[in-house]
């Protein structure tokens, strides 16, 4: 089954719009600026399980574990030891190979390498293509799913799926309202392949 996966901080009324049309999404909640951190996490907490969304927790297991969230995502920055015995799914994310490697060690399950395209929210990273998440993806195909984060649009979305990939996360294309084709898109891959 492809995944899809969005980052959000809090649930807005565009992402609301988008996700009211989705089926089979992950949410990860993001919220590092701290705003209404543990009443949002609550509020996109209930909206999960209400539409049967798994949810990922970033960087706090004891909120993930308190909130009964399907999971914990760890970051990239994040270097702690994370054990895969808790009965939670741990994802994560990462910019290089040595990283991939920290996050197996931290016990994801699930890696998402970025930046793959360029993107509006770090203009001065520049996407390291296909080329460079195909070649990781299929070193460690043996040991971890690894997807692709960073940049990913309407527009991409059918070369990252040609390049092989099981799923994608993003942050950009939930926060603007979406089309019906990419809705009726996202919906398609999401059940299909």
């Amino acid at each position: 089954m492809f995944k899809i996966f969005f980052y959000i901080n809090e649930l807005n009324d565009i992402q609301k719009e988008n996700l009211n049309q989705l089926r089979n999404v992950n949410i990860i909640y993001r919220n590092y600026e701290g705003n209404n951190y543990y009443q949002n996490a609550i509020k996109i907490n209930r909206y999960c399980k209400k539409k049967n969304f798994k949810l990922f927790v970033s960087n706090d297991k004891k909120l993930a574990i308190r909130l009964g969230s399907f999971g914990l995502y760890l970051p990239s920055f994040n270097n702690r030891d994370y054990f895969a015995q808790s009965n939670i799914k741990v994802i994560g994310s990462a910019h290089n190979e040595m990283e991939i490697r920290d996050k197996i060690n931290q016990g994801c399950e699930e890696i998402f390498l970025s930046p793959i395209f360029n993107t509006k929210s770090h203009i001065k990273k520049v996407g390291r293509g296909l080329a460079f998440y195909r070649f990781l993806m299929r070193k460690y195909s043996r040991k971890i799913k690894i997807h692709p984060l960073g940049g990913i649009n309407q527009k991409n979305l059918n070369k990252i799926i040609s390049a092989g990939s099981k799923g994608f996360s993003s942050k950009g294309m939930i926060e603007k309202k979406m089309d019906k084709s990419l809705i009726s898109y996202l919906n398609l891959i999401a059940t299909n392949l």
